[in-house]
């Protein structure tokens, strides 16, 4: 492998960036001659598509229209993230970049609506655009009108033409936060001419795991360029050794009566009646538990309701629950009430994140992970992956295809309560230790910003 990858980068150096540029500027033209069409048909078919879409179209001006110049003469660090995670990630290491070099000036891009009002909102006193589309003469536009000195992408963002544009500008660029998928690999792996030039053009790599340093040395990354300073989304997760044990939601939930409880989290359509049907599955066979149902979107309480009754469901919503009342022996929890989600999780044995059987993308699995509870999760977490995997490395975490596979682990987890005690454990443990990321980070890129704040004295 890493033969092929050193002679991919020979023949990437025999590759002239201008060729590329002209080669995806012609690729790009093409894409944007069709999509209109493509869009039209999925958006007749599937209304998120359609919503997506439509929120696409309305910041159409701002993603591909000319920029505002920035008129500070003051150095300027652009840091980009493509959406909510990223922008989160990033929040800490923005403001200890502000802290190093006080006169710098710090622009936020963005790729998703939702990712740009959560800037909006988490950086209210910077400026805030969307990421420029990678045609040469509009990302040629957003550099003039910018003018950054350093680039930081969080994650992995690998844009061709910017980055060649940025090389050939001299402005150094940084991954933090870096990760490579082996779907990404393999497809960096089949063009590796092209992959070798982009990653030329990153000066550092920071990449939250041992496994995404080896993807890009097998890439042809220099290993001295890359870092292993873990996930940055870990420093804004508190850990919490035994939160919240002694409140009120030992009576609500009946904890204390010896009957294990399984919460299902941010659940959505169609895991709600999942679950209701794996509790009378396994409710059936003589092992009692308490199922506890918190929906993403507490709206929808009405439907879930309805859907867990079908599966013979005796339902109870924590809104007509007074103090000191306690469910009925068998009853289902639906927790209709906002904000209550992490108390409840502290008083869980065993944890179902949703978001992850639907096809959604997944939900955030760290907060019961770092309250060391056992967590199963289904297999469409492509908005979690880096978690997820960093979980299963250390067997912290269950994956299953379905509801079947959930099923399964429930029904293990509930013979052999000390093994699931034991995952969970590993999980809070592993989060422990990826803490730190970012003062990790902050170091291997301070020469990039001492030599920022050496510009700015001058």
């Amino acid at each position: 492998m890493a033969r092929m990858a050193s002679e991919g980068a020979a023949r990437g150096r025999r590759l002239p960036p201008r060729v590329l540029r002209w080669g995806f500027d012609a690729l790009y033209s093409a894409m944007i001659s069709v999509l209109p069409l493509y869009a039209a048909a999925r958006a007749v078919r599937d209304p998120k598509a359609r919503s997506r879409w439509a929120a696409y179209a309305r910041d159409m001006s701002a993603r591909f229209g000319r920029r505002e110049p920035r008129h500070s003469g003051r150095p300027c660090v652009w840091v980009h993230g493509v959406s909510v995670g990223e922008v989160k990630a990033a929040a800490r290491l923005v403001a200890e970049i502000e802290r190093t070099v006080p006169d710098v000036e710090v622009v936020i891009t963005v790729t998703t609506d939702t990712g740009y009002r959560v800037a909006r909102t988490r950086y209210p006193d910077h400026r805030v655009e969307f990421y420029p589309p990678d045609l040469s003469w509009i990302v040629n536009d957003s550099l003039d009108a910018l003018r950054p000195d350093l680039m930081i992408l969080v994650e992995s963002e690998f844009w061709p033409n910017f980055l060649f544009s940025a090389r050939d500008r001299g402005i150094p660029v940084a991954l933090v936060n870096g990760k490579l998928s082996a779907r990404s690999a393999g497809r960096f792996g089949r063009l590796a001419p092209v992959a070798c030039k982009l990653m030329e053009c990153i000066e550092i790599f920071c990449v939250q795991l041992p496994l995404h340093e080896q993807r890009f040395v097998h890439l042809g990354v220099p290993a001295d360029r890359i870092h292993v300073t873990g996930n940055m989304k870990f420093d804004n997760i508190p850990i919490k050794q035994d939160a919240l044990r002694d409140d009120e939601f030992a009576d609500l939930l009946g904890t204390d009566d010896g009957i294990p409880v399984v919460v299902a989290g941010s659940t959505h359509p169609g895991e709600e009646r999942a679950m209701a049907r794996i509790h009378r599955n396994i409710t059936s066979t003589g092992t009692p538990f308490r199922l506890v149902v918190a929906p993403r979107h507490p709206a929808r309480a009405d439907t879930v309701e309805a859907d867990m009754r079908k599966e013979g469901g005796n339902v109870i919503r924590r809104s007509t629950m007074q103090s000191g009342d306690r469910p009925a022996p068998g009853q289902i929890v639906l927790l209709d009430t906002v904000g209550e989600l992490e108390r409840v999780y502290a008083r869980a044995d065993f944890v179902f994140v949703g978001g992850s059987i639907a096809r959604h993308g997944g939900q955030n699995m760290m907060e019961p992970a770092s309250l060391a509870k056992p967590v199963v999760v289904g297999r469409h977490i492509h908005n979690f992956r880096g978690e997820v995997e960093m979980l299963r490395h250390v067997d912290g975490i269950v994956l299953v295809r379905d509801a079947e596979g959930v099923e399964q682990t429930l029904r293990g987890w509930l013979t052999d309560p000390a093994a699931a005690r034991e995952m969970g454990l590993r999980a809070r443990e592993v989060i422990e230790r990826s803490k730190g990321a970012t003062s990790r980070t902050l170091e291997r890129i301070r020469p990039l910003l001492e030599r920022l704040a050496a510009q700015s004295a001058k």
